[in-house]
């Protein structure tokens, strides 16, 4: 007795569609995964750059309120000497604030100018996600200088502080 046994390989099972598109949809997940943590990585270094560039900048305005000090009355400590917490801008010794004493208090907030500068002052000008607050500690041969940037994202609050030693070295 002969027998024919004839195979049907004329295409592909229904199964194998869908063993196939299940494999691709789970590495589109993995990938869709790595690029919503990327988005959100560089959001947080985004804020983190800014951050240190406005505690850096802090630090500067005080260190050029002392030098001026220094050029113009010889007192090195004027406007900065005493324990205590302020804002300052560009203006020198004339803007800083000492009636700012917290963070979270609507003076510490930055806004940005027509220009992109950022600066204390809100009339004008658009409201930013950064507080700024510069604490000065006076232990009489050097002032420690601290300053905070603070912001927010979500409910969570971030903070940087950068810190520095300014002395009569003059």
């Amino acid at each position: 007795m002969n027998t024919k046994i004839t195979k049907n390989n004329l295409g592909i099972s229904i199964l194998e569609v869908i063993v196939a598109m299940m494999i691709i949809a789970l590495g589109l997940v993995g990938v869709l995964s790595l690029v919503i943590q990327n988005v959100k990585a560089q959001y947080i270094n985004k804020n983190v750059l800014i951050a240190s560039g406005l505690a850096g900048e802090g630090l500067e305005l005080v260190r050029n309120v002392r030098d001026l000090n220094w050029l113009t009355v010889g007192n090195w400590k004027k406007d900065i000497v005493g324990d205590g917490d302020y804002i300052i801008d560009y203006g020198g010794r004339a803007s800083i604030n000492k009636a700012v004493d917290s963070l979270n208090e609507a003076g510490a907030r930055l806004y940005t100018d027509s220009n992109g500068f950022y600066t204390h002052l809100s009339a004008g000008n658009a409201p930013t996600n950064f507080y700024r607050l510069i604490t000065v500690i006076d232990n009489t041969d050097y002032l420690d200088i601290k300053c905070v940037i603070r912001w927010q994202e979500g409910t969570q609050n971030h903070d940087y502080t950068v810190e520095t030693y300014l002395y009569n070295w003059r």
